[in-house]
């Protein structure tokens, strides 16, 4: 909206409360004032307090100020010129201003009526509203006219807090619920929104036409029909109908009101009193309606987005009770986990769980059962309809009611078996030498660290250097001595136990660890294997040779360091060197045991 229209609107605002104010401040005048001079029926901030409600309160000010002249204008009309209306006028416009700024502060300005929390909050409002202004204009007034401040009090919180509770709602209510008007005039629901109010009328008139029985109750039944049917706008022209019917009867002397003794006054008090007291029942119910339909539109809304994303989603979406009984199912499980989702629904979480993950989500369900209000991220294996078992992540959330407890777990289930392979190809790849596809340097001592921490019989750890591999390259070149390693890999593999362990820990050094083996077995184990590679010829560009390999053996003990091992073991790879290649010796400590070519 643009500034000219916006003011133009705030000018209309202006122009219309000063009007109303007026029209409402002379029917209260001229029809209620019945007792000590106030009138006990003030309708005219009901409507006030609607427009202050439904503009910020910077804007306040010229609308205060218009009804404020609005009453003054027409005080000075009906009764001349009387000073006392002006500072009266000030209280009237202050009580509205009251109320608009508690409702404010309680932050229900925008949602007055459309639930039920705020009638109450509402209420309370308007009662502190009308005692205080109460307070201020019955001390001026009593003073001016000499009367007892008690019951002109009383008066004006009855006349000012009714005319709040029934005058707000029913402006709002015009104000606010454009929808509400146009879907009477529906050509379907026009014809019903008569027929409830022809009910309202006729039920009306036919408890106020008689004095002799207190049937008062009977138009609550059609005006909470008319809420139920048409909501805030039903629930404000039904009880319209029933203040123009039971008010005319009213004053003519029909009506259950006739049963009460006392005056006039009383009775238009007890009748006001009615009408309030029916409006304010019906808004609860129409507030509540008004809710259900939203959450229903909402939880529509919501239930549409799901079942998109959960019928394209390509990861699984499963809920199931709090006892693990699967309810729902995404399409996804059918290319996922090969099951049909209606063969699920119906079974047991945990069967689908393998068995030795069982405990551990079991666990992380427990955990999510506590703290309902986090999300909860695992891995397990499942077994796939074709029997295969795959690796799962899991995302979970559990959903609870309105007590706070339990009432479903929401699981976002990711099909993890390439990611799994990936990581199993990295692991591979980090504790494997490129070349050989043996285990590297890093792998072999945590093989070795693994072996000393077990209970069983540690071993022996022999290290094993190619002779002469650097004149090889020279001559052959490095592509042959990349096949010479090849060959010393494969011979290693094909010759040893599944439980033994090979690495390339260096450029031609190797690694064994013989599990559960003497020192003396794997010096026989070495010595086989040296004679079986200096039998393999090897193949180069132009002709083909032999190599030769030395070993230092040393026995795995628990009171030494892995590093004091490889040490003790590669000294006596050395001293195989030393002593002329092509042999396997002892570490320092045991007795040497050379076996020359």
């Amino acid at each position: 909206m643009g500034f000219r229209d916006r003011l133009r609107a705030e000018r209309t605002t202006v122009f219309w409360t000063f009007v109303l104010y007026a029209a409402l401040t002379a029917a209260a005048a001229l029809l209620t004032r019945f007792n000590h001079g106030i009138s006990l029926i003030w309708l005219a901030n009901g409507p006030l307090l609607a427009v202050l409600c439904r503009t910020p309160p910077h804007r306040w000010l010229p609308i205060a100020a218009a009804a404020w002249l609005g009453m003054v204008c027409m005080v000075f009309a009906l009764f001349g010129f009387l000073l006392v209306a002006i500072p009266v006028a000030l209280i009237d416009v202050g009580e509205a201003l009251v109320a608009a700024a508690l409702l404010r502060r309680r932050g229900v300005c925008d949602s007055l009526f459309r639930s039920v929390g705020t009638v109450p909050v509402f209420v309370a409002a308007c009662a502190t509203a009308a005692v205080l202004s109460g307070l201020a204009g019955v001390a001026l007034l009593a003073g001016v006219r000499h009367l007892a401040f008690l019951p002109m009090w009383s008066d004006w919180i009855i006349g000012h807090g009714l005319g709040l509770l029934l005058g707000t709602p029913l402006a709002l209510v015009v104000r606010r619920d454009e929808g509400g008007w146009t879907e009477l005039a529906r050509p379907g629901r026009a014809w019903a929104a008569a027929g409830v109010a022809l009910l309202v009328a006729a039920v009306t008139f036919g408890a106020f036409w008689q004095s002799s029985l207190p049937l008062l109750f009977l138009p609550f039944l059609p005006v909470v029909i008319a809420s139920f049917a048409f909501q805030r706008v039903g629930a404000a022209v039904s009880v319209v109908i029933v203040a123009v019917i039971g008010g005319v009867l009213t004053r003519f002397g029909h009506g259950p009101v006739m049963l009460v003794h006392g005056d006039a006054a009383l009775h238009l008090q007890f009748f006001h009193f009615y009408l309030a007291t029916l409006f304010i029942t019906a808004l609860p119910i129409a507030a509540a309606l008004v809710q259900r339909e939203a959450l229903v539109r909402a939880l529509a809304e919501n239930e549409a987005r799901y079942r998109l994303l959960a019928d394209n989603a390509t990861d699984i979406i499963l809920t199931f009770d709090p006892n693990g009984i699967v309810r729902f199912v995404s399409p996804a499980a059918r290319e996922i986990a090969l099951y049909e989702p209606e063969a699920l629904i119906g079974t047991s979480i945990a069967e689908l769980i393998y068995p030795e993950d069982r405990a551990r989500v079991r666990a992380v369900y427990q955990a999510g059962l506590a703290t309902p209000e986090r999300s909860h991220a695992f891995e397990f294996r499942a077994v796939k309809a074709d029997g295969t078992v795959s690796w799962f992540e899991g995302n979970s959330r559990v959903v609870t009611d309105a007590d706070g407890r339990p009432s479903a777990i929401v699981c976002i289930l990711r099909d993890l078996e390439g990611r799994k392979q990936r990581e199993a190809e990295l692991e591979h790849a980090a504790a494997t030498d490129p070349l050989t596809g043996l285990l590297n340097r890093t792998a072999f001592r945590r093989r070795v660290e693994e072996r000393l921490r077990g209970e069983d019989q540690p071993g022996t750890l022999a290290l094993i250097d190619l002779d002469y591999f650097k004149m090889v390259n020279d001559v052959h070149g490095h592509a042959t001595g990349d096949t010479a390693l090849l060959v010393l890999a494969d011979l290693l593999r094909a010759n040893l136990r599944a439980d033994d362990a090979v690495g390339r820990i260096g450029g031609e050094e190797f690694a064994i660890l013989f599990a559960g083996r003497g020192t003396a077995a794997a010096v026989a184990i070495c010595d086989r294997l040296r004679v079986s590679l200096a039998q393999t010829m090897i193949p180069a560009p132009h002709d083909s040779f032999s190599i030769t390999m030395s070993a230092g053996v040393m026995p795995l003990r628990r009171d030494l360091s892995v590093d004091a091992l490889f040490s003790r073991a590669d000294d006596a790879l050395y001293r195989a060197k030393a002593l002329g290649r092509n042999r396997t010796e002892r570490a320092v400590g045991a007795d040497p045991v050379g076996v020359p070519a």
